[in-house]
């Protein structure tokens, strides 16, 4: 039957969004607050179907909301009592955008509104709107899972590059700090260093290597820290101690400064290279250079005296020819004496090319201005590809180094007279075997060959194929770069994850301003419902069916706004007192101060208490908190008890390994798995026959979190429950 219009002035006026409607869900009234949250005019709602009004969303099926209300309806029209739903999401229409709608989360509460005989005349829909809350906890869920990922890809991309590191086919190394401390390492630089990598890591480099102080690398590091500028060094003797003896060791090496990290000072990393062997090989091949020269001057000389000699015999000749026999045998003496010194200096020849053949690096000699192969070794012609040739040019059996200036450099030195060197030099080089050609990376150095006096008559070129370190330090470079960027992308993450969270702690401060201000500031307004109903009992002249029901409803709706009122202040209290401080608290003191404050509720009950905790155990808790907690778990305890049988309840304590364990057992009406799956939510109460706020044990499960530890209940019908509490340290 339609709702009373006497009574609609005030229906409108509730301080709450409420709907009235038929048992058919046709809509009879709606308060003011449901206008405002439905955005939907009065005049529009009465009389229209609910679900007419407010389908679902169709751009969200998977919600079910209308299924979801309507089945709660069904349990109310089946069985009369009021359904409380779960947190909801029913987007509602959006009116400046027709086929649209608006996001919107919900807690809702069905009852029924009976006539005299216990059938359902009505149906109250009380809604509160929470969408900010839940979009807000939303938020947070995703930041707090992409704050996961940026760390697990940070792992996995710190764990990739320790890897590449190990693999790289250079010594790596990371100082921190003024005092160096080495913070990485790969093996090849232990290698080099003659050390361990647990010797390494964790330790000052001149610690580590007190041979190679005072050798002017303290400055060079210092340097880089001081101006962020890297520094490059080539062929930097040092003397190392390896292999059970001091060795003197040539590098070449970068220093690249490393930014500060969180509270990790800055450092440097250096890359390193040990260039021994080519130093003694190139130091080797000048010595014999040498050894050429002075070889070249001796049969220069022994060409000049031979020559003499045979002027000199010519003289003989002609002024004592009747000496001939004696000249003949002179002649013969001197020839045998030249052709040994040919021998001598053909051997030493072979000599020479027989080192060169076999010194680690690519060796050529050239002569003449047209840079005319004269010796080669198997190094220099496996770089050419096999193309080398004696008698042939440089620009014959390389014309592809033409344009890249390398003959210009050749004619410079031979000009000049003047060496030229070059390091890390990209060469296009024509490779047979594909056809085309291929970028590599040289060290070279021009040696101008000149005789005695000081003219020059070739160039000796010597080559170091260093195109697999140079690719190596670029891959360095690329994945510090690499590592820049993560580092970046993961500074914007902690930043967007701290205002997410300072949002949040914005919003949490209004929500218990709101909660405090809304529980104080609704109580007067509830006692002026309540004189209102008064003066109508009073006032109304022998009031008829349904009148007097209708009061006693309303009289209901009163007393159940007043208890939402009271279970508000204890959520606002709750959350004032997340924040008092821990502190030692003895555990058997604050169970005793406990024990004497429920002695009349046990009393009543003629329930039995057995308490066993150690005199001195203490637990690191809020007192306060501690105090209800316990409270709560031993009120509840005897508020539950089963009829059937005297009710026993144990407190027992003790400590485990890693804290506390307090447990509550009882042998009362005991929970199914269903009830114990809900038993810790807010404003769950699971035995509609003892009154309380359905807060209780959320406060405890709250203050058990907050202070790290864990709550947890075993359960049985018919048995009873025992509720075990672990408190860390």
């Amino acid at each position: 039957m339609p709702a009373s219009l006497a009574l609609l002035p005030v229906f409108n006026v509730l301080p709450g969004a409420f709907l009235l409607l038929t048992p058919d869900l046709i809509i009879e009234a709606a308060s003011d607050a449901y206008l405002a949250v439905s955005l939907l005019p009065r005049e529009q709602l009465i009389g229209s179907s609910l679900f007419e009004l407010f389908p679902d969303n169709p751009e969200v099926p998977e919600i079910h909301g209308e299924r979801n209300l309507r089945a709660s309806f069904a349990r109310v029209l089946a069985t009369g009592k009021p359904h409380e739903m779960a947190q909801q999401r029913y987007d509602v229409p959006d009116p400046t955008a027709p086929g649209r709608f608006l996001e919107r989360y919900w807690l809702i509460n069905n009852s029924a509104v009976l006539d005299a005989a216990g059938r359902v005349q009505h149906l109250l829909h009380a809604v509160v709107d929470v969408t900010a809350q839940a979009q807000a906890e939303a938020r947070l869920r995703a930041s707090e899972a992409r704050e996961q990922a940026a760390r697990a890809e940070a792992e996995r991309q710190r764990g990739e590059l320790q890897r590449i590191f190990e693999l790289a086919p250079v010594a790596i190394a990371v100082y921190r700090g003024p005092n160096y401390v080495i913070e990485l390492a790969n093996s090849l630089v232990c290698e080099l260093w003659g050390r361990t990598l647990a010797q390494t890591v964790g330790t000052p480099l001149f610690e580590l290597l007190p041979e190679v102080a005072g050798m002017g690398y303290e400055e060079l590091l210092a340097g880089v820290l001081a101006t962020g500028t890297p520094h490059v060094a080539h062929e930097m003797p040092s003397t190392i101690f390896r292999r059970g003896r001091h060795e003197t060791v040539y590098w070449n090496f970068v220093y690249l400064p490393v930014p500060a990290e969180g509270d990790r000072p800055p450092g440097v990393m250096v890359v390193a290279t040990e260039v021994t062997d080519q130093v003694l090989a190139r130091e080797q091949v000048q010595h014999l250079n040498r050894q050429l020269e002075a070889l070249n001057t001796a049969l220069h000389t022994s060409n000049e005296e031979l020559l003499a000699n045979q002027e000199e015999v010519l003289q003989v000749q002609q002024h004592l020819e009747h000496r001939v026999a004696e000249r003949t045998q002179q002649l013969a003496v001197a020839l045998q004496e030249a052709e040994q010194q040919r021998a001598h200096a053909a051997s030493q020849q072979r000599l020479l090319d027989r080192i060169l053949g076999q010194v680690p690096a690519a060796i050529a000699a050239l002569n003449g201005p047209e840079h005319r192969f004269s010796f080669f070794n198997e190094g220099y012609q496996k770089i050419a590809g096999g193309r080398t040739r004696l008698g042939h040019t440089v620009a014959e059996v390389f014309p592809e180094v033409i344009s890249q200036g390398f003959i210009d450099l050749l004619n410079g030195v031979y000009a000049t007279g003047r060496p030229c060197e070059g390091l890390a030099m990209p060469l296009q080089l024509y490779d047979p075997t594909t056809n085309q050609t291929a970028l590599r990376y040289i060290d070279f150095t021009y040696q101008p060959l000149t005789d005695s006096q000081g003219h020059t008559q070739g160039i000796l070129a010597f080559i170091v194929e260093v195109t697999d370190k140079v690719l190596a330090r670029q891959q360095v470079q690329q994945l510090n770069q690499e590592l820049a960027a993560i580092n970046e992308e993961l500074r914007a993450s902690n930043e967007e994850l701290n205002a997410a969270n300072a949002q949040l702690t914005r919003t949490n401060v209004d929500l218990d301003n709101f909660v405090y201000t809304a529980s104080h500031d609704l109580k007067s307004p509830i006692a002026n419902i309540e004189g209102l109903l008064l003066a109508l009992r009073e006032h109304l002249p022998s009031p008829t069916p349904p009148v007097p029901r209708l009061l006693d409803l309303m009289q209901e709706s009163t007393e159940r706004f007043r208890l939402t009122i009271a279970q508000l202040t204890d959520i606002a209290r709750l959350q004032q007192a997340h924040s008092q401080p821990a502190e030692d608290v003895q555990l058997a003191a604050t169970v005793e101060a406990v024990r004497l404050d429920l002695t009349s509720l046990f009393t009543t009950a003629g329930a039995a208490l057995t308490v066993e905790v150690a005199p001195d155990l203490h637990v690191s808790f809020a007192p306060q908190n501690l105090r209800s907690l316990i409270y709560n778990l031993l009120s509840n305890a005897v508020k539950y008890r089963d009829p059937a049988r005297p009710a026993a309840v144990a407190l027992r304590a003790a400590r485990g390994p890693a804290g506390v364990i307090l447990t509550v057992q009882d042998n009362g009406l005991g929970l199914n798995e269903a009830q114990q799956a809900q038993l810790f939510g807010i404003f769950r109460r699971l035995h509609a026959h003892v009154e309380g706020s359905g807060i209780g044990l959320y406060m405890v499960k709250r203050m058990v979190e907050n202070a790290g530890g864990t709550i947890t209940v075993a359960s049985q019908l018919g048995v009873g429950s025992t509720f075990t509490v672990e408190i860390p340290g």
